[in-house]
C-alpha cells in the first residue's frame, strides 16, 4: 500500500488497502497506527479530508479497532504485492 501526504492537523500520511480494508495512519509524532475493517467510502472521506485530525477523531478513533504498528510491518506487505504483480507479467510475458 502506498501512503500519501497528508501534512494537516498533525497527520503526515496515511494509506488505504480496499483489499485487506485496513487504513494506515502516521502522526507527526511518526507514531503509526493501523485502523481495522474500514470500509472504502470512510477512508475515502478521511483521505481527502480538508481537515481531517478532526475527522480522524470525530469518526475513526471512536468507531474502529486501531493498534500500532512499526514501519516493518508496512513492509511486510510491499514483497507480497510485488511478487503478484511478477506472477502476473510472467503469465502475460511480459517478463
Amino acid at each position: 500500500m502506498k501512503r500519501r501526504p497528508i501534512h494537516r492537523g498533525g497527520i503526515l500520511s496515511a494509506g488505504y488497502s480496499p483489499r485487506d480494508r485496513y487504513l494506515d495512519v502516521e502522526f507527526d509524532t511518526h507514531r503509526l497506527v493501523r485502523v481495522e475493517n474500514v470500509g472504502a467510502e470512510v477512508a475515502d472521506r478521511f483521505l481527502n479530508s480538508g481537515a481531517p485530525a478532526s475527522y480522524w477523531h470525530d469518526v475513526i478513533e471512536e468507531n474502529y479497532p486501531i493498534r500500532e504498528i512499526s514501519s516493518q510491518d508496512v513492509d511486510k506487505a510491499s514483497p507480497k504485492a510485488k511478487k503478484s504483480m511478477d506472477d502476473l507479467k510472467r503469465l502475460f510475458g511480459d517478463l
